[in-house]
C-alpha cells in the first residue's frame, strides 16, 4: 500500500473498513506505516526479526508500549503538533539490523536495544508473557522500563569510518 498515492490509499482503507463492517470480516494487515496500522487495527502484533515481541489492543499499544523495540518505533512517528514534536525525545537505535538468516542468540533485539542489560538479554529468550489484560510482551525488563527503573543507555554508533586521508589541495590557478 505504501507505493500507492495517499488518496488511493485512503480509499482502499475506507473500502476495507466498509467491507469489514458489512461482512463482519477480520483482516491480517501487515504494514510498516504506523499511522495506517493505528487507523485500521483493533489489535496489533509487533515483530522484530520474525518474532512477535508485543501483542496488544491498538489503543493500548500506542498509549503504553512495553517492548523496547515498540517504544523505539513509536518514538520515531512524527506528531503533527510542532510544540509536542519539539519537546519529545525520539530513541535512535544504534547498530545495524542483524541478519534474519543468522539472528542473535537469546533476545533478538539485544544488539540494538537501548535498554539492554548485562544479564539475561544475551543469555535467555524472553517469553511472550501477559502484563496487562490482552497486552503481551517478550522482554525480561518490561516492568522495569514501564516503571522508569531502567532508562535508555547512550549507545556509541557502530560505524567507524577509519582513518581519512587528507583531501588534496587543488592546484594553483
Amino acid at each position: 500500500m505504501s507505493a500507492l498515492d495517499v488518496s488511493i490509499q485512503a480509499q482502499i482503507i475506507n473500502l476495507f473498513e466498509q467491507l469489514q463492517d458489512e461482512f463482519e470480516l477480520t483482516y491480517l494487515f501487515i504494514a510498516h506505516d504506523l499511522a495506517v496500522v493505528r487507523h485500521i487495527s483493533d489489535r496489533i502484533a509487533v515483530m522484530y526479526l520474525g518474532w512477535i515481541v508485543e501483542v496488544s489492543p491498538a489503543a493500548e499499544l500506542y498509549e503504553n508500549p512495553l517492548h523496547p523495540y515498540t517504544i523505539s518505533l513509536l518514538s520515531a512517528v512524527p506528531i503533527p503538533d510542532p510544540v509536542v514534536e519539539k519537546q519529545r525525545e525520539s530513541i535512535l537505535l544504534a547498530g545495524d539490523l542483524p541478519s534474519p538468516a543468522n539472528p542473535p542468540p537469546a533476545c533478538r533485539f539485544h544488539t540494538r536495544c537501548p535498554f539492554v542489560q548485562p544479564t539475561r538479554c544475551r543469555d535467555e529468550i524472553p517469553p511472550l508473557r501477559q502484563l496487562a489484560t490482552g497486552h503481551e510482551v517478550a522482554c525480561h525488563w518490561a516492568e522495569d522500563i514501564r516503571e522508569g527503573r531502567l532508562t535508555p543507555h547512550e549507545r556509541a554508533p557502530v560505524f567507524e569510518p577509519g582513518p581519512q586521508e587528507p583531501a588534496e589541495e587543488p592546484p594553483p590557478v
